[in-house]
């Protein structure tokens, strides 16, 4: 006791105090890009000790443990790029906030060093000429494609299932589907394979998996990131986009991928409209406060099956209002949405002419290049063989009434949501996801009504999906926002609001940490 009240000792315990309270610690199961960037600027961890952590992860538990079946085909060459980082970033040469980082990418994004498969065992080791715009822009900035994930085969699907690479497993519920097609992007996020992904969406496969996986996913306003290099099904509502375990990675993935692409003229329509801001530095404390936010119950389905979804929405809504944000409810559009949406794919109608036409752009020494060919293989899933022929069938489109009238539709919808978010100056809308359960792993055809909800495929608006929490089963359940065409600086600013305000993103128990996962500097 007496050498704790001399001087010195005091001093000294202060310092030590002091030292204890500045440490900081890196949880690789729950970092963002920024906290990873942090710890490597500060010599505690290397992107070679980063990559070799996110690989470790995938062995324990992708093929091992619970085999999520998220992954298939790891990257040969991720140290070997990642050792390239740490170069460039002794040399001085740091690309920008991905730089380094790993990242999970679909696969259906055409790699020019990895097979591009859709999933399909007719493309099984085959390798496109070029990146994928998207992708390209991600390497350009210094991310590492650490594997490429598993999928709904060709992306035609919600189960998470292909011929190649089998069913992909939810994390927190094994049981149960991860969502599609986006599946193994979802999951492998969802298990910290990587803190961010690629996925892409005709009918809601970035959003559902990210819903079903508990983690934030969004798809931009059509026009703003290009398609190019994507395995299609319809030229009209493909999006691809980015899935994160952080907002903030959202954010800076779309300031990374935005662009006018000469090989998609859609991103044209981004012109004047993107953010001359990065995407990220929209994203401060208090971004709910003041903001506008519709409750769109068209969008909400009703039955007790749907009660605990629903009562976790509306949680939210309540904690989003007690934060600042302006609640109005109800906001309706007067009509049945789901009815309306009910159909609308455009996919059977466009994609013989969009596959092919992706098909003759992959460069030579391909399995197939025209969908017929692949028809006439038989190498792909069995669930596929009617979409096939269906699509091979299909009555051409300058000749087809009911494809013209389900194009006319879309801008009749985005022209009704549009209106009503002028009518009230909403921010955005707020609605659920799927609001229901998920159908059992392994099963297929999907269980009718169990699909979520596809509106912002269906008119080319901006939404986001970001965690809302569990039921008390442990099935997850997200939250999505919906804002105007190219006010996606906008909605990410409320989805980073509720983010923060929430917190509702968990590991999956499957999934623990693994030693060496927590690092103190």
């Amino acid at each position: 006791m007496r050498l704790l009240r001399h001087p010195f000792a005091t001093a000294l315990l202060s310092l030590c105090l002091s030292g204890v309270a500045t440490a900081k610690t890196l949880e690789i199961t729950t970092a963002s890009s920024a906290e990873l960037q942090e710890a490597v600027a500060a010599g505690a961890v290397t992107y070679e000790k980063l990559a070799q952590l996110y690989l470790a992860r995938i062995a324990a538990y992708d093929q091992a443990g619970p085999k999520l079946n998220a992954i298939i085909a790891a990257n040969p060459k991720v140290l070997e790029e990642a050792r390239a980082r740490d170069a460039e970033r002794k040399a001085g040469k740091i690309r920008g906030p991905l730089h380094g980082i790993p990242v999970l990418i679909k696969d259906n994004f055409d790699t020019h060093d990895l097979p591009t498969t859709g999933g399909s065992i007719g493309f099984k080791g085959a390798i496109p000429q070029y990146d994928a715009f998207m992708v390209k822009k991600l390497r350009e900035a210094g991310a590492i494609i650490i594997a490429k994930t598993n999928m709904d085969e060709m992306a035609r699907g919600g189960n998470g299932v292909s011929s190649l690479g089998g069913q992909t497993l939810n994390p927190h519920r094994p049981d149960l589907i991860p969502g599609g097609s986006s599946a193994g992007t979802g999951s492998g996020v969802a298990a910290a394979f990587a803190p961010l992904g690629l996925g892409t969406e005709t009918g809601g496969s970035v959003r559902h998996p990210s819903n079903d996986c508990n983690i934030a996913g969004m798809v931009a306003t059509e026009g703003l990131l290009s398609r190019a290099g994507i395995m299609p099904i319809s030229l009209s509502q493909d999006r691809g986009g980015p899935m994160a375990l952080h907002v903030y990675d959202i954010a800076v993935s779309l300031t990374i991928m935005a662009g006018i692409d000469a090989n998609d003229q859609i991103t044209r329509l981004s012109i004047g409209h993107a953010s001359p801001a990065p995407y990220e530095s929209y994203l401060k404390p208090g971004s709910l406060k003041g903001k506008r936010i519709g409750v769109l119950r068209d969008l909400f389905k009703t039955g007790p099956e749907h009660e605990p979804y629903n009562k976790l929405i509306l949680d939210a809504i309540d904690a989003m209002k007690k934060e600042g944000a302006i609640i109005l409810d109800p906001v309706s559009t007067g009509t049945d949405l789901f009815a309306m949406t009910q159909g609308q794919g455009l996919g059977n109608h466009e994609y013989k002419y969009a596959f092919n036409a992706y098909l003759a752009a992959r460069g030579p020494n391909q399995p197939f290049y025209t969908l017929k060919d692949l028809i006439a293989s038989g190498k792909f899933h069995e669930r596929l063989k009617k979409n096939y022929g269906d699509s091979e069938a299909a009555v051409p489109m300058e000749q087809s009434a009911e494809y013209a009238g389900k194009y006319r539709n879309r801008a009749v919808l985005k022209k009704t949501l549009e209106d009503l978010i002028a009518k009230f100056d909403l921010d955005a809308f707020v609605y659920p996801v799927r609001s229901g359960p998920l159908p059992v792993a392994g099963t297929w055809p999907m269980v009718p009504g169990t699909s979520g909800q596809s509106i912002s495929d269906y008119c080319g608006l901006p939404a986001i999906t970001v965690p809302a929490g569990f039921t008390p089963d442990g099935t997850p359940e997200g939250i999505e926002f919906m804002a105007a065409a190219f006010e996606d600086a906008k909605l990410l600013q409320v989805a980073y609001g509720y983010e923060q305000l929430s917190k509702l993103r968990k590991l999956p128990a499957t999934t623990p940490a693994l030693p060496g996962e927590t690092i103190t500097y």
